[in-house]
């Protein structure tokens, strides 16, 4: 019998959808995964995919609203959700949410193994509050298991003493085929896209959420401290959506030479 693998985590986002389609087609495992929200529309305007969506998943009823800069999500039937589908092991993609320890709890009271999915690294911005750090450790002690995308992650556990023997890396990964053909196809019209969209010759690109925290005003200034030679031949373009559209539009109207394109 294949082991069942319950994966907990917060919303569907589309760079995930293939990583679970992928583990999905695993004949050794039988996948389910348990999404804690469609998404978060307060911060991302993704659209979510299920036509894309191959794999075992449900949506658990949600509440969420914002205090400060705290995201508050609360769920209902975790619990039911994990008896239900009996896994062998847990992974949970974090434990900033209640629902993460509701899933710490049930898997030590039914004796399952649980991992934490972890992405953080030393270099993220943290208040450092007593109380915040003192409940991670306690959460990270009680884990079976860790997994990590690289090195940075892999050494912010050990900073907080897990031990090198209970971590684990799956890198992140793209699917270089589907991306080179597609490179080849972009190429081959590059002149007329460039022509369609009135892009200049050379130019910078962000492609991302056009919010605060992806340093856009950021880009946006480095932009306009360029020499003015500089700027009058390589333009900017951002490709994205977000709540600093406007501001960045009104911004980008001060700069010249230069080309900002949205």
């Amino acid at each position: 019998m294949k082991p069942r693998l319950a994966v907990l985590t917060e919303i569907i986002a589309p760079y995930r959808i293939p990583v679970f389609n992928a583990l999905a087609k695993n004949s050794d495992l039988d996948l389910h995964v348990i999404f804690l929200a469609e998404t978060d529309s307060s911060m991302r305007q993704w659209h979510v995919y299920s036509d894309e969506m191959c794999f075992s998943y449900e949506v658990l009823p949600s509440w969420r609203c914002r205090l400060g800069n705290c995201n508050v999500l609360m769920n209902r039937s975790v619990t039911a959700a994990l008896r239900e589908n009996e896994p062998d092991v847990i992974l949970c993609g974090g434990y900033n949410y209640l629902a993460s320890w509701q899933g710490l709890r049930w898997a030590k009271r039914n004796d399952v193994p649980f991992l934490l999915w972890c992405e953080s690294t030393s270099s993220d911005q943290r208040g450092k509050h007593l109380l915040v750090e003192s409940l991670k450790q306690n959460f990270l002690r009680n884990c079976d298991g860790f997994v990590v995308p690289g090195r940075s992650a892999l050494e912010y556990m050990r900073q907080g003493g897990v031990p090198s023997e209970k971590i684990f890396v799956a890198p992140n990964a793209v699917d270089n085929d589907l991306f080179s053909a597609r490179e080849q196809i972009a190429r081959g019209k590059s002149a007329r896209l460039r022509g369609e969209l009135g892009l200049p010759a050379r130019y910078f690109l962000f492609v991302g959420r056009l919010v605060k925290a992806k340093g856009v005003v950021d880009l946006l200034e480095a932009y306009g401290s360029l020499e003015s030679e500089l700027r009058s031949q390589v333009g900017l373009v951002f490709a994205g959506d977000g709540s600093m559209w406007a501001e960045l539009e009104a911004l980008s109207r001060s700069i010249f030479p230069g080309a900002v394109h949205f």
